[in-house]
């Protein structure tokens, strides 16, 4: 099967957890021990109850800003090895259309796990986070302050 199709299912099972506040779809999809790299740590994730924070604040985050389309969209996916695909993607994050934060680059990677695809290492280098779990923070630190994208007029 094509790796970026694979990618951007992936991709899209989560993002669509993370909107409807689903944990278990989101948990399903990952691969323990995982890997997340911010632009100043590494950070590793050994237990489904570690994923609940971090997941609640990106998810309640959300909801509060009244995010509509959490938008992952894949511009590049390759196999690294049979069972590894590596890729990344643009993230979009809207209101009714309106932008809530900018467009970023992140990457991940998927592992294969008998027939299914799970994320097993993400790269966030827009994100700034030191420890785990990461919060609201972490994840909004643009979207809160005055250089918050503004709707067209």
């Amino acid at each position: 099967m094509n790796p970026l199709t694979i990618y951007q299912d992936a991709l899209n099972i989560v993002s669509q957890a993370v909107l409807a506040g689903d944990f278990d779809r989101y948990a399903a999809m990952i691969d323990l021990p995982y890997l997340v790299h911010t632009a100043r740590a590494e950070l590793l994730v050994t237990t489904t109850a570690d994923l609940r924070p971090t997941f609640d604040s990106l998810s309640q985050g959300l909801k509060a800003r009244g995010v509509t389309h959490y938008e992952r969209v894949a511009r590049a996916a390759d196999y690294a090895a049979r069972d590894r695909i590596e890729g990344w993607h643009h993230t979009h994050i809207l209101s009714n259309g309106d932008p809530v934060a900018y467009p970023h680059v992140s990457r991940q990677s998927l592992v294969r796990r008998g027939q299914l695809w799970l994320f097993s290492e993400a790269h966030y280098d827009a994100l700034q986070a030191t420890r785990w779990p990461l919060d609201a923070s972490d994840f909004f630190a643009g979207a809160d302050g005055p250089g918050r994208p503004q709707a067209p007029q």
